[in-house]
């Protein structure tokens, strides 16, 4: 059990296996959602949630873009994704387990580098197969995933908030056809103080990066009252966020009168006023 996990956690978690989420549900202290949805989900009062997508590249897509959907939200506030799952490597002990800092995708050859900002955790590479890989040719984990996971949950956050994080379940002396399955859970909670600190700090750099981009309430009170198009809230959130950045958050209620119920011409006398203070 991950003791410390109290404060707010915006941290999405997908794995591949419900075995693999057994010992997380345990250790993050989660519930299971009692809802209508073709993936098994868990959460708890922290925001930490977990979500089972099944394996495969296809599989993890599709339940990356099911969750960035339902938590899309016009505060433009964003979570930490991380992908927790068994991989096998050609000579790494059962076990062993490390952040991967390049991930390949075997079939296309691309590879993308997550950029690493927390202390305290082994890195190492990573490949994606389309199959499982039985004589690991690269000094690198193999697993089914990560690369689909990097690709679609950069779409949803910053490409420091998206993490893959991969315990060796197989290596050539114990084959990946002789796996029991009944100890991958106890693989990952051996995991556990790693766990915690990649948790916590992937938790704290999200909630830093929420609270410096955080839009002012009046971004939600226009909307509240006035229709706008999708291009006009980027608009406005763009404007909320220069008023902010010049510490004028609290003349924004002043700077156009809401009373017109004219989206354009609110967002045109807000950009009149900051450009005249910009200029002086």
């Amino acid at each position: 059990m991950i003791e410390s996990v109290k404060h707010s956690m915006p941290v999405n978690i997908i794995v591949a296996h419900g075995l693999e989420a057994k010992a997380l549900v345990r250790m993050l202290e989660l519930e299971r959602h009692h809802v209508s949805s073709e993936f098994v989900e868990y959460s708890n009062s922290n925001k930490l949630h977990l979500l089972v997508s099944g394996i495969g590249k296809e599989a993890i897509t599709a339940a990356v873009t099911y969750l960035g959907e339902q938590q899309a939200s016009d505060s433009g506030e964003i979570r930490a994704w991380l992908n927790i799952g068994i991989a096998g490597h050609r000579d790494a002990s059962l076990g062993n387990a490390w952040l991967g800092n390049k991930i390949t995708d075997q079939s296309s050859g691309a590879s993308a580098y997550p950029p690493q900002l927390i202390e305290g955790i082994e890195v190492g590479s990573v490949v994606t197969v389309d199959e499982p890989e039985n004589a690991y040719p690269l000094d690198a984990a193999y697993e089914m995933e990560a690369s689909a996971f990097y690709a679609e949950a950069t779409k949803y956050s910053t490409a420091e908030l998206v993490q893959v994080f991969k315990v060796i379940s197989d290596n050539l002396v114990n084959p990946i056809s002789e796996i029991d399955i009944r100890s991958v859970p106890g693989l990952i909670a051996a995991q556990a103080p790693q766990l915690q600190i990649l948790i916590e700090g992937m938790s704290a750099i999200a909630t830093q990066h929420n609270s410096s981009q955080r839009l002012p309430s009046y971004f939600s009170e226009v909307c509240s009252k006035i229709h706008l198009t999708v291009n006009q809230k980027l608009q406005l959130r763009r404007l909320c966020q220069r008023y902010k950045a010049l510490g004028m958050e609290e003349e924004l209620s002043s700077a156009a009168d809401l009373r017109v119920g004219d989206a354009r011409t609110l967002i045109q006398q807000l950009a009149e006023r900051i450009d005249r203070i910009s200029e002086a």
